[in-house]
């Protein structure tokens, strides 16, 4: 077996571990069998919109503005936008869904669709490696590039499908729009390299796509964590408010900490020592 199929079972199993200590956190509700029904719905999701609509787009617009014209590569870059963020709505076609999906649900969806659409998509793209002779015998610990962006690209997609579901019952083609505008302001800098605007050099450019891509990773936990609690306060969020055992004293979970799991090595405020503090709800 290919080494990537490791990395890709690795990468699977962090992203579901990570995605069920989220829900829990955050208790949001939701009909345990219909968000199951959109996982399962939305996993194969990816390669078909590649191989049926995305494909297709492409041989039409290079048949009609040719490869080398200037409108066919911006085109390009509208792509992904234009052909995935409307098949991860595919759920919606399942009335029951609909109706589940409101204010107090919409996030727990959007966790759940776009883990699993990102589940989907990094199978595909393991797939294409593991075709790729240039990566025959390549141990898994090569792929770490792989594994550090495929759980980024979890949050992202999550956040594009928790911004156009958010106007679900309103104005929903808005938010659907916000969604494809945050999915293209997220890879235009791989287009930028492509294209090595001002001559830069592939260094560069990575080295850009680097920084850009952990600011965007920060924006957007940021967004489905103001979606999903409606205050920007990360570490209460997801850790709650502690009382320390060495003083007493009650304090909100700091952001520099230690972190196994739900269990954390942190500072208390007042006291200023340190001790170990288990998660629990705020």
């Amino acid at each position: 077996m290919h080494s990537i199929y490791f990395t890709a079972v690795l990468t699977t199993a962090i992203a579901i571990a990570v995605l069920g200590t989220v829900m829990h956190q955050f208790q949001l509700p939701a009909t345990g069998r219909l968000l199951w029904l959109a996982a399962v719905l939305v996993l194969p999701l990816e390669p078909l919109a590649f191989f049926f609509v995305r494909v297709p787009l492409d041989h039409g617009l290079v048949a009609q503005l040719g490869s080398t014209s200037a409108v066919y590569k911006w085109l390009v870059t509208l792509y992904a936008p234009l052909t995935e963020e409307p098949a991860k709505l595919v759920p919606l076609l399942i009335p029951a869904i609909r109706r589940d999906i409101r204010a107090e649900t919409f996030v727990r969806y959007a966790l759940v669709i776009g883990v699993s659409f990102a589940i989907g998509e990094m199978w595909f793209l393991a797939e294409r490696v593991a075709g790729n002779p240039a990566f025959a015998g390549k141990p898994f610990y090569f792929f770490q590039g792989y594994f550090g962006e495929r759980l980024m690209v979890c949050v992202f997609h999550s956040a594009f499908v928790a911004l156009a579901l958010w106007r679900w019952r309103r104005r929903f083609a808005l938010g659907l729009a916000g969604a494809m505008t945050l999915h293209w302001l997220g890879n235009f800098p791989i287009f930028l390299k492509v294209w090595n605007i001002g001559s830069l050099g592939n260094a560069f450019w990575a080295a850009f796509i680097d920084c850009w891509s952990l600011v965007y990773l920060v924006a957007t936990l940021a967004l489905l964590i103001y979606l999903g609690s409606h205050r920007m306060v990360p570490p209460k969020a997801f850790y709650g408010r502690r009382n320390c055992p060495e003083c007493g004293s009650d304090y909100a979970a700091p952001i520099f900490a230690l972190n196994f799991g739900q269990t954390r090595y942190e500072r208390c405020p007042h006291c200023r020592r340190w001790h170990w503090a288990k998660t629990r709800k705020a």
